[in-house]
């Protein structure tokens, strides 16, 4: 739903924010607590809304950019476009993240400066998705309640971006930890990969404990991180190798030039990779046609079938990209 548009940046509400809403509005409705409703709305706007502010100045800051804001209750559906480096990469999604967990400490502060008890509550993804965050604190009233209220929502949102998927900032995050030392297709299958070890047995638990929202949510993270895999390994190495020696061809964002150094290393490593896999394929290949398929060793047939399922997903995901290509056209 259009939330209209603010400078350059276009603010959106993303149908999962407005089913939370429902949810989180329910029990105000039905306690006639129309005053409170709209005080929580707003506070999770801001809280939303300064989540992606974090983005955008972040972005900016590292050399990138935010202008897309499609709020739902873990922040923004839309990530923030960062150069492709690790370290611009973990500001410009972290900042989101540091920026709530900094309103969570002010709102702490506050209570206890007002003489409340600040009682930190532990809050998980499927609360915070489903609007059963941030309920006013119950005995206080005022100021405190708010405070509290907002405290809440913070740290919700927080919390959710912690884990490590494309959904949340802690994919990113995690890509961006591991970036340096594997390289960046393998932070990003490595990413994918722990993602689903996650997702698997949280469906398994939601399913044991009869909660058909967690079946659901875990179900379409596993799923997200199975799709994002199988993109990566059909397109292979080469073409985040070729957005990585893009980006760095534009210069942009701070300390270009080390990163540009460390990127032209990466890729080279990646390229020799490539060309030696493609080598010990044409050499098995130049058995088959001397000795035929009957003299290859079993681990011989294990990597020729790899490099023909690598080979068959490239070709359908070159043959997808034609396809969006011509649809846009």
């Amino acid at each position: 739903m259009p939330f209209g548009s603010w400078g350059p940046v276009r603010v959106r509400l993303h149908f999962w924010l407005l089913v939370s809403i429902v949810f989180l509005a329910s029990p105000y409705i039905q306690a006639g607590q129309w005053g409170l409703l709209g005080m929580t709305l707003l506070l999770l706007l801001a809280a939303l809304l300064l989540h992606e502010l974090g983005h955008r100045l972040a972005a900016h800051w590292v050399g990138g950019s935010h202008d897309e804001f499609v709020l739902w209750p873990a922040g923004g559906m839309v990530p923030p476009n960062a150069p492709l480096r690790p370290g611009a990469t973990f500001i410009a999604h972290g900042a989101g993240m540091a920026t709530n967990l900094l309103l969570a400490g002010l709102c702490a502060g506050g209570i206890a400066f007002l003489g409340g008890q600040v009682s930190i509550p532990f809050v998980g993804p499927l609360e915070a998705l489903s609007g059963r965050v941030g309920r006013p604190m119950d005995g206080a009233s005022g100021i405190i309640r708010l405070l509290g209220l907002f405290m809440g929502m913070n740290l919700g949102i927080f919390m959710t971006n912690l884990l490590p998927f494309y959904w949340f900032d802690g994919g990113y995050l995690l890509q961006a930890v591991l970036w340096p030392f594997a390289g960046l297709y393998r932070a990003v299958n490595v990413t994918c990969i722990i993602g689903m070890v996650i997702a698997g047995p949280m469906m398994v638990l939601s399913l044991v404990s009869f909660s058909l929202f967690g079946l659901v949510f875990w179900g379409l993270l596993l799923t997200s991180a199975y799709m994002r895999r199988q993109q990566l390994v059909a397109e292979g190495p080469a073409q985040l190798a070729v957005e990585a020696s893009l980006a760095g061809a534009t210069g942009r964002g701070r300390g270009g030039g080390w990163w540009a150094r460390r990127r032209a290393r990466q890729i080279a490593r990646e390229a020799e990779r490539e060309r030696r896999e493609q080598a010990r394929v044409d050499a098995i290949l130049s058995k088959v046609h001397e000795k035929g398929m009957g003299s290859l060793t079993w681990w011989e047939r294990r990597v020729l079938r790899q490099a023909t399922r690598r080979q068959q997903r490239r070709d359908a995901a070159r043959e997808t990209r034609l396809r969006q290509t011509t649809r846009s056209r």
